[in-house]
Order: C-alpha cells, then sequence, then structure tokens
C-alpha cells in the first residue's frame, strides 16, 4: 500500500516538484502541544475543522497558550511590545491544519505504529532516562510531562505516536527519492574546496551618469520585455484600523481595577518550577571532529566520576570548567525556570532529583556535568512585582472592546457619508489617534494582504468585493478594521504608462552594465598584462577586495554572493586573470585567482554516503510539501466565527 502510493504521488508530482516555493510551513515538530481530535460529527465544542477532522476548543487554546508560552520564554519583557503582531489564532490554525493533513497523509499511505514501538521510543527518549540510562519511574516521568509539555501520560502518548507516524512517513518519502552522483559531488564541492582571489568590481551605478535614453528607446524596450509586465487581476483595498496599542496609551486604569483583575486571575502570575544547579563545561565546538570530540568526553567522564566519588564540585568546577561566567562561583548558575537554558540541559536538570550528578550531557556548548542542587515548586507572584503586567493585560482587553465599539462606529458614519477621495478619508483618521489609514500594494488571488495579518482568505472576500462597497469592521491582529475596495488592476499586460519609470530604470540599468561590462574587459586585459590591481581600481572607478579561505556561496568584500563569481574563480587557473563576469544585475568584476585548494577524487569518495543521504533528506522534505500543497487545495478548512471573534475581543 505504502509503495503504490508513493509512485502514485511521484507520477502525480515530478512535474511541480521544483517549482515549488515552501510557504507551507511545517510546523509538525515545534511543540507537542495538546492536539486532541474528533473524526466526523463531533462538532459541538469546534474550533476548527480540517475536512472532516474537528479540533476542540480546549486542544485549541491549549496549544494557543503554548505557542505565546514560547513567545514570552523567547521574548521576555518585549512579548507585551510585540504581541500585536503575532497573530497567535493564526498560527495555532496553521499548526492543527499542517499535522492533520500529513497524519491523513500517513494513513493513506498505510502507516502506523505499534504499542511497542511506541513503548521502546518513550524508553529511549533521554529525557525519561537517569545518569545509568534507565526508565526515571512512572512518577517522575508524570512530574516532567507536567512541568515540560503541560500533558498527561496519555495526551503525550498519543503526540508522541503521531510523531513516530509523521517520522515513517518521512522516512519513506526518502527512500523513493532518489541523488545523482553529479550532485552529490557538486553539493561536496561546493562545501568544501576553497580558493583564494582578488577580485575589482565595476558596479553599474558608477556609470548611469553616461546612459541616455529616448522615448523610442523606452518604448521598444517595453515592447521586447512585454511579458515581464504580465500581471494577473490585482486588487488595491483601503483601510481604516482602530489599533489596540494606541488605545492602550489613551484609556485610564484605576489601582483597585488592577489588584481585582490580579485576584480574580492568579493563575496568571505564577512563577513557574525553580531549578538551582551547578556546573562543569567541557568546551568542545559543534562542529568539531570525532577525535576532539572523544578526547573531550574523556575529559568530561573523567570529571563526573570523581563527582560521583564524593569530589567536592566547586572545586572540580574552578579547575576544569570552560564557562568563565560560573568558573569562579564554583559553577553555580543560580535559579532559572524551565526553558532558560539549552534544551538537552534543560531536560537533563529537570528530570533528575535534587543531590544528582548528571551526565556528561552534550548540548552545543560542549559536555555538561550537572550538580543539581534542588528545586523550587511553582509559586504566586506578589502583586507589586507583576503590576505593569496586569496593567497590560487589563487595558489589552478593555483596548479590544473599546475598538470594536469605535470600529462599528465608524463603519456606520461611513456607510452613511462615505469619503469621496483620499484627502476625505485621511481627515476622518486624523480625528482620532487611535485610527490609521492604510492603503495596500496590490495583491492577486492567494497572496496576504501586508499590514492586515490576515491570510489569503481574506484576499478572497476582496476578490468576491466590488469597488467602493464598505467592508467590516473585521478584527486582526493590529485592532479592528474597516475597509473598502478601491482599485481593480486588470489582467495582463501592465500599460506602458504605468510601468514607464520601472521600464526607464530598467533599461538605464541595463546599458550601464554593458559599459561596466567593457571597462571591466579593458581592466581585465591590464591586469593581465602585469598592471597593479589598486591603481586599476582606482582608475576605473571600482572596488578592489581581497577574498581569502572563501568556499562557494559565500559573500565577496561587497560584493556579496556572486554565483557567477565563483564558477569562473574554481573552473579557473592559479595566476590567471578571469572575467569579466557579469555579477546578476549589479555590475562587471575581474578576478585574479592566487590559489585554488581543489578536492581530488579519494577526498570525494569519502564524503559521497553522508552528503547523499542529506540531499536525499532535503529532497524528500521538498517532495512531501508539494504533496501537502496539493492536498490542502483540495481540503476545507474552517473556522467557528463565534469562537474566532470571542478570541478577538480577548485581544
Amino acid at each position: 500500500m505504502a509503495l503504490k502510493w508513493l509512485r502514485d504521488n511521484l507520477r502525480h508530482l515530478k512535474f511541480i516538484l521544483w517549482g515549488v516555493v515552501a510557504v507551507f510551513i511545517l510546523l509538525v515538530f515545534v511543540d507537542w502541544g495538546g492536539a486532541g481530535r474528533s473524526g466526523p460529527g463531533a462538532v459541538a465544542d469546534a474550533a476548527v475543522r480540517v475536512g472532516d477532522t474537528v479540533v476542540s476548543r480546549q486542544d485549541f487554546l491549549g496549544q494557543m497558550r503554548r505557542f505565546e508560552q514560547q513567545y514570552s520564554r523567547q521574548f521576555g519583557d518585549r512579548w507585551s511590545e510585540i504581541r500585536d503582531q503575532v497573530n497567535l489564532y493564526e498560527e495555532t490554525v496553521g499548526y492543527f491544519t499542517n499535522r492533520i493533513l500529513l497524519l491523513e497523509e500517513a494513513r493513506r499511505a498505510g502507516l502506523q505504529v505499534a504499542d511497542a514501538e511506541l513503548r521502546e521510543d518513550i524508553l529511549n527518549l533521554p529525557l525519561f532516562q537517569d545518569e545509568r540510562g534507565d526508565f526515571v519511574g512512572n512518577e517522575t516521568y508524570q512530574r516532567i510531562l507536567r512541568g515540560t509539555f503541560q500533558m498527561t501520560p496519555q495526551e503525550f502518548e498519543r503526540m508522541r505516536a503521531e510523531d513516530l507516524t509523521i517520522g515513517k512517513l518521512t522516512a519513506m518519502m526518502q527512500r523513493g527519492v532518489w541523488v545523482g552522483d553529479a550532485d552529490v559531488e557538486r553539493s561536496i564541492r561546493r562545501e568544501r574546496e576553497v580558493a583564494d582571489f582578488d577580485v575589482v568590481m565595476l558596479p553599474y551605478e558608477r556609470f548611469l551618469g553616461e546612459v541616455d535614453i529616448t522615448e523610442d528607446e523606452a518604448r521598444a524596450h517595453y515592447d521586447a520585455t512585454a511579458e515581464d509586465f504580465q500581471r494577473d487581476e490585482q486588487r488595491v483595498i483601503r483601510y481604516l484600523v482602530v489599533e489596540t496599542s494606541r488605545l492602550r496609551r489613551q484609556l485610564p486604569v484605576e489601582d483597585g481595577e488592577l489588584r481585582e483583575y490580579y485576584d480574580a486571575h492568579r493563575d496568571e502570575f505564577v512563577e513557574e518550577e525553580q531549578a538551582q544547579a551547578a556546573h562543569v563545561l567541557i568546551r568542545v565546538a559543534p562542529d568539531a571532529d570525532v577525535e576532539v570530540s572523544a578526547e573531550a568526553e574523556l575529559r568530561a567522564n573523567g570529571v563526573a566520576k570523581i563527582a560521583r566519588a564524593g569530589g567536592d564540585f566547586a572545586v572540580l568546577a574552578a579547575k576544569h570548567s570552560d564557562d568563565p561566567g560560573s568558573r569562579d562561583r564554583g559553577g553555580d548558575l543560580g535559579w532559572f525556570g524551565r526553558g532558560r537554558m539549552v534544551p538537552e540541559f534543560d531536560q537533563a536538570v529537570f528530570g533528575a532529583k535534587p543531590g544528582d550528578i548528571v551526565g556528561p550531557v552534550r548540548s552545543q556548548y560542549g559536555f555538561h556535568i550537572i550538580k543539581v542542587e534542588g528545586f523550587k515548586p511553582a509559586s504566586q507572584r506578589p502583586f507589586d512585582d507583576v503590576v505593569e503586567q496586569v496593567r497590560f493585560r487589563v487595558l489589552e482587553g478593555r483596548a479590544s472592546v473599546e475598538a470594536e465599539r469605535r470600529a462599528r462606529e465608524l463603519a456606520r458614519r461611513l456607510e452613511a457619508e462615505p469619503p469621496v477621495d483620499d484627502p476625505g478619508w485621511q481627515s476622518i483618521a486624523d480625528e482620532d489617534e487611535a485610527l490609521v489609514l492604510n492603503e495596500s500594494p496590490a495583491v492577486a488571488v492567494g497572496e496576504p494582504i501586508p499590514g492586515t495579518g490576515e491570510g489569503p482568505e481574506f484576499t478572497t472576500e476582496v476578490f468576491a468585493a466590488n469597488p467602493g462597497e464598505l467592508h467590516g469592521p473585521r478584527a486582526i491582529s493590529r485592532g479592528w478594521m474597516v475597509w473598502q475596495l478601491k482599485e481593480i488592476l486588470p489582467e495582463g499586460v501592465a500599460p506602458f504608462e504605468d510601468v514607464r519609470l520601472q521600464v526607464e530604470q530598467d533599461l538605464r540599468r541595463d546599458k550601464a552594465i554593458d559599459i561596466a561590462a567593457a571597462r571591466a574587459a579593458e581592466l581585465g586585459r591590464r591586469w593581465s598584462e602585469g598592471g597593479d590591481a589598486a591603481a586599476l581600481a582606482e582608475e576605473f572607478d571600482g572596488t578592489l577586495s581581497e577574498a581569502r579561505d572563501h568556499r562557494w556561496g559565500q559573500p565577496v568584500g561587497s560584493i556579496g554572493p556572486a554565483a557567477a563569481l565563483d564558477e569562473a574563480v574554481f573552473t579557473g587557473v592559479e595566476g590567471a586573470v578571469t572575467g569579466p563576469v557579469l555579477v546578476g544585475d549589479r555590475g562587471a568584476a575581474v578576478a585574479r585567482v592566487e590559489t585554488l585548494r581543489l578536492l581530488g577524487p579519494d577526498e570525494l569518495a569519502g564524503e559521497r554516503d553522508a552528503v547523499r543521504a542529506r540531499l536525499v533528506a532535503e529532497r524528500a522534505q521538498l517532495l512531501l510539501v508539494a504533496i501537502l500543497n496539493e492536498r490542502r487545495r483540495d481540503t476545507v478548512v474552517s473556522a467557528d466565527e463565534e469562537f474566532r471573534r470571542a478570541f478577538d475581543r480577548q485581544g
């Protein structure tokens, strides 16, 4: 069954795979949040329906809270400032949509996870193992799940089974992907080969003053490049937004209200569980070779052995630790909550008991030997410590309600007395500091409208509207919006007058690049004859840069990445001048190759298997994205509007 699924999809998608733009973001492994779902018919408590699968409101809100907690840990105090820029509702809809489609695809391929597979997987997770590699026990297992994932064992095990199912789907995709030797060799060379060279760049801007164009030339260029100005039907909207962030600065709030909110929402101001630990870090780079890593691990094991035998941990840290921030304090890291440390360290500490010596634990920094000093349970944060957070939340909800009220009042006013021109719309916006007038760029079907925070679904509504019609109020991440379709740009080649400026700019640039290429050819000839590179760069108004230990794709001085220049250098000859090379639409360059360190057959052979495996994984992911894009076009994703509006009213 799996083979038939793979053949069907490969045959169906082989012509579109390499045209896929990965806009369908795979959030599958982002978070182990509650993703409880029901089959057809369970709609009473629905938040979102993906095809025939329903996501309950409880599970939806649980996942949305987890996303908010992630952002809060990531941005700290800045999260309250930028929260309005993140549409958590849409992000959560996307999470469930992607995950459900992946699971349906796996079931379509006949993939399942047996209970024994799930049990073995969980028992082998380092998070649930003690320092001897044994299972930590049911009590600690449940404590880790509650603290790290806010999940019951049943929820976690269901979610882990889904992850394993999706992993099987990914592995099956990889078995169906072929990568040829030429692609493997090209990838190895681009990662490993090194060149030293000097390059003189002649940017086209330096020659724009020498360019003249006529009306006839511009029209001829437009006629010759008409396909470049082909456009789908596009729409432009104007919209007024009552912004909640501006309203929060205007609305008053009494101290008593803040206290009342705090008392009613004490669970929102709980200090999470804290741990105190010390560590010895044996530093090793993430990309260190096997011998260096093995030596560091051997050293770390020695320190861990002494610590477990009763050695003074502070003395061990002072003598062996490569962490200057904690070494002089005996390795002490103080108190910290979950998510503050790198994941490997975090999991090791919160999965241990006070007094345990844990490790060595490998992270991006190296090997950690950790002494767990103790834990503090979650505790209530005093009102005075969180008063500003309370103020923000009180005003956040109030601002959302006030924004909706003002937006509805605005819509009634605009219906009764619609402005007749742009100045009329602007004068209305100027009456209220919380009101902002916007005009969108032209957008086509399926494109999101920048500034609204809405997805392509909103664009579909715009394309169903008639010019001049007023729509809204509509809740968006910034507040509440009232909008109007301002203009329809028909499908076809844009008229010359609409794109005249772009045509003239393109023609001037092309002519200036031609001049740059001719000058670069002359510069290269004189450089080959023994001319001084610095003097020639100055004479030709160019920029001389040195590239040392340069690899494919790396930026070169002020030029930046330049594929054509890389190709010329790595296929060039040591001591020779190569060029001129057209560097995209930026100008022309000439290079002198000093040294080339190219790979021989034996070196290529030694890396083929590892690189092939990586390329297979990358291409399998592209194929999976393509398949899911196809599935999504045939899948109806619907949201409960009452539930969505309730969420929007809460800010």
